[in-house]
């Protein structure tokens, strides 16, 4: 009786280190793993279900106007490494309409955007630097925040609250 327990507990040892050797995922996803999200899809969609005044997306690739905008309004975004960036900003200044999304690469580099993304409602939300009352008042009070993993959203619209819960609705 001894050696049948002895023997059963060999072989429960034995499967358990086989398991081990298996590839991560192999029996399904693994929580650290999501699903790829398309910014500029969910861009588009957001743009089509919430006006929004004269957008214009920056393109990081086009040196002579996205990147050096991307630059200013954004510093330190164009040095990370990361795997989309879906940038819309109001050619209308005043009208103070924002969207930007984007996938960090990991973890550090998605809280720098959100350091970056911050400053940015931190510039735009105070009187006296070439920034008009409306769009001040707009920065103070629509701008909002979201991150998913390593997807990070600022969004400054009458709508925030509603696309933010679309944004987090992706990944549920």
């Amino acid at each position: 009786m001894k050696r049948i327990i002895a023997l059963c507990g060999a072989v429960v040892l034995c499967l358990s280190l086989l398991s081990g050797c298996a590839k991560p995922g192999a029996n399904g996803p693994t929580p650290d793993k999501q699903e790829k999200v398309d910014l500029a899809a969910f861009a588009q969609t957001v743009q089509e279900n919430h006006e929004f005044h004269s957008l214009e997306r920056a393109d990081p690739e086009d040196a002579e106007v996205g990147a050096v905008m991307l630059g200013n309004w954004y510093p330190g975004l164009t040095d990370l490494d990361l795997e989309q960036v879906e940038i819309y900003t109001a050619m209308i200044s005043f009208s103070g309409g924002e969207l930007a999304l984007v996938e960090a690469k990991n973890a550090e580099d998605a809280a720098k955007v959100k350091e970056i993304f911050q400053a940015r409602i931190d510039q735009k939300s105070v009187d006296g630097i070439g920034n008009y009352p409306d769009e001040v008042e707009m920065w103070k009070n629509h701008a909002r925040l979201a991150d998913h993993g390593n997807y990070v959203m600022l969004v400054n619209h009458e709508d925030s609250e509603a696309i933010a819960g679309e944004f987090n609705a992706l990944f549920s």
